[in-house]
């Protein structure tokens, strides 16, 4: 099982102390973060440094549960901390299929995805995706993750400076964005799963393909893409796609990883 250590403790300190927090990036905008996090940051928008995070998820146990006709209360606790994650229900899914509820017991790990928020002076994690988990080695990958995330974005801003921007290169060739040779194979504009259009899709695999760290660039995506889609419907793509926690941003805004990668 995953031993804590000083970086644990330390996540909720998100940010460098006396730095002057950055505005106008575009939110990173799904991250693991562990509870201590969501219960210091200071208002609904979570920063991991000046990096703004909408969707976070979280690996926990369940420690106790509380049905009501609309919503289930959650108390859900890991090595940092302790908060409420709330799961408003779907009355036509319920009278539809009844299992659609999340099936999860007290004491069960769960891996949740939500939306931190304040209510009556309290974080509670508005949650819109309750999974349990079954093998023990995705709780101490969470954890891993966590760390990994949070030095990455603090490496980013040490380093960051006028020229961070960089040049694209020769794009020519898809290894250099960290695909396959083969990795537009088999993506017809008329492949349909996780219930995204065709050309959603299609941003999707090349994302799920790369095999960099830091994900995929939007601009190797765009030089990969140029020829069927347009630079705004790209963005508009990635915009609809980490909104519905399909993908996510890795060093800046503008890398990415799919969820399931």
């Amino acid at each position: 099982m995953f031993n804590p250590d000083s970086s644990i403790a330390d996540f909720g300190n998100t940010g460098t102390p006396g730095q002057v927090q950055k505005t106008g990036r575009r939110a990173s905008r799904t991250a693991p973060i562990v509870i201590k996090q969501a219960l210091h940051f200071t208002d609904d928008d979570l920063k991991i440094f000046s990096t703004e995070v909408q969707i976070v998820s979280i690996v926990a146990r369940v420690r106790n549960i509380v049905m009501q006709s609309t919503k289930i209360t959650y108390t859900i606790q890991d090595i940092t901390g302790r908060m409420r994650a709330v799961l408003w229900l779907d009355q036509d899914a319920m009278e539809q299929d009844e299992d659609s509820t999340p099936k999860v017991q007290v004491n069960d790990y769960v891996e949740i995805y939500g939306k931190v928020k304040t209510n009556k002076g309290k974080k509670v994690l508005m949650a819109f995706k309750i999974t349990p988990i079954t093998d023990v080695n995705a709780i101490t990958f969470h954890y891993l993750q966590c760390i990994h995330n949070k030095y990455k974005m603090q490496a980013l801003e040490n380093a960051k400076g006028p020229s961070d921007k960089g040049g694209v290169g020769d794009l020519n060739h898809m290894s250099h964005a960290g695909l396959p040779a083969n990795s537009m194979v088999g993506m017809s504009d008329t492949a349909s799963v996780y219930g995204l259009k065709p050309r959603q899709m299609l941003v999707f695999k090349l994302i799920q393909a790369s095999t960099l760290e830091q994900g995929i660039s939007k601009q190797d995506l765009y030089a990969a893409l140029q020829d069927r889609m347009s630079q705004p419907e790209l963005t508009s793509i990635l915009d609809d796609l980490s909104g519905e926690g399909h993908i996510y941003s890795t060093v800046d805004e503008d890398h990415f990883r799919a969820t399931d990668a």
